[in-house]
């Protein structure tokens, strides 16, 4: 027998439309307001992991962060507290990585020395320490889209690089299943999409060098203040 909650999250996922692939439409399949309703079927507490991860994918937007050290703390708090085997701490750990290798790369092609607070990244930190100056940092075969990504970066073309990394996102989220259907690892993976929609949506061309900026610079290249971070911070 299906409980309520099941009821609820089943609900909710078959109210939401279908979310065509970015770049291919003018407007969203659902608004921002109507898609803040849908979500209140949600329980309470996932309602708040929901909030806690949007702050982190959608940091151009929410502003909720003071500087670029305080987004990398909240990101490995949050992986810390998911189960480290399961699929929403795959898909957060591979989001930062997808940023903080754009980062990386624009970080190195203004001359950058050293990762910096970037070395905190979670899976890739201490392969950009050990191999800075490999132009891939040796992360090709672990990072399929890693060439593809350093090309865009080295033509220095904001709206293009943008464009790039959204598809390599969609990509990615398209291809992903929920170990448990019509529930919460369902609601994330239509979210993760539906932001990435949301930022594909036209724009003039000076929001667009703006808001891309956010995006990519959200993860810091050099901190002087930088201190490791350990599970007890």
């Amino acid at each position: 027998m299906m409980t309520f909650k099941a009821y609820r999250y089943t609900t909710l996922l078959t109210s939401l439309p279908h979310l065509p692939a970015p770049f291919q439409h003018q407007r969203l399949p659902i608004s921002r307001v109507r898609l803040e309703q849908r979500l209140g079927l949600l329980t309470e507490e996932d309602r708040g992991w929901i909030e806690r991860l949007e702050r982190l994918v959608v940091p151009y937007r929410l502003g909720q962060f003071g500087d670029d050290v305080a987004l990398l703390r909240e990101s490995q708090r949050l992986l810390a507290r998911l189960d480290a085997s399961g699929r929403p701490h795959r898909w957060l750990e591979w989001w930062m990585t997808l940023n903080g290798m754009t980062a990386a790369l624009r970080l190195r092609q203004r001359g950058g020395i050293a990762p910096g607070t970037l070395a905190e990244l979670p899976a890739v930190g201490r392969q950009l320490i050990r191999q800075w100056s490999h132009p891939l940092f040796r992360l090709e075969s672990r990072l399929p889209w890693l060439e593809t990504l350093a090309t865009q970066v080295g033509r220095e073309r904001a709206e293009v690089l943008e464009h790039a990394l959204i598809d390599i996102a969609w990509a990615y989220f398209s291809r992903q299943r929920a170990e448990h259907p019509y529930g919460l690892e369902d609601v994330m993976l239509y979210l993760y999409r539906w932001w990435l929609l949301e930022r594909a949506m036209p724009r003039n061309a000076g929001e667009a060098r703006e808001r891309f900026t956010q995006w990519v610079d959200a993860i810091p290249a050099q901190s002087t203040d930088f201190v490791p971070w350990t599970r007890e911070s």
